[in-house]
């Protein structure tokens, strides 16, 4: 304990919980974390939880979730004092998922199709902070939609190519700048 007696008075300066920190400390060495005393000691000074940020860390290691200790402060430091979380965050990365919605293409003088549209995403914990939500996913599926439709409108007549449609939207990556990834889009055709 004596390694950590310079630490303590210099945490008990700064108005910092020294006894807690270092236990908190040993907690996240014990599992790997690879996160220093000062690293904990500036999270809880920044106003952040490095307590609860540790049992993030380790339940996203536990469930396979790669997030790196800077990445995992600044969304803790981002929602804190909102309805969003970092543990709230790595609940919608552990698994996709699904939305859906319709939409209409028409042209004058050819069949109208009325799509629904899902898709499954997760959460991307690298862009999560200041990346877009599913509003602007959605938004930029359908500009593809369009711009798909637009290209093939004369060569689309009876049968809806629903897998050239699925490559083009992946192709055109709809999903960059927003906090989600897209895992799959389905296309269901309404007559």
């Amino acid at each position: 304990m004596s390694l950590f007696l310079k630490e303590r008075f210099a945490m008990s300066i700064r108005g910092c919980p020294a006894s807690k920190l270092i236990r908190l400390f040993k907690k996240s060495e014990t599992h790997g974390m690879g996160v220093s005393l000062t690293q904990l000691e500036a999270h809880h000074l920044c106003g952040g939880d490095p307590f609860g940020l540790v049992d993030e860390l380790i339940d996203a290691k536990r469930n396979g979730i790669e997030l790196e200790w800077d990445r995992a402060c600044a969304i803790d430091l981002a929602t804190m004092n909102t309805d969003d979380s970092l543990s709230l965050a790595i609940e919608k990365a552990k698994s996709s998922i699904h939305d859906s919605f319709d939409m209409e293409l028409s042209s004058t003088g050819k069949r109208s199709w009325i799509l629904t549209i899902t898709v499954s995403h997760k959460v991307n914990l690298h862009r999560y902070v200041g990346g877009a939500d599913f509003p602007i996913l959605k938004e930029r599926i359908i500009q593809r939609i369009e711009e798909f439709y637009e290209s093939k409108k004369e060569t689309i007549a009876s049968m809806f190519p629903t897998q050239d449609f699925k490559s083009y939207i992946f192709e055109k990556s709809p999903d960059v700048s927003t906090k989600l990834t897209i895992t799959d889009i389905e296309i269901e055709i309404q007559n």
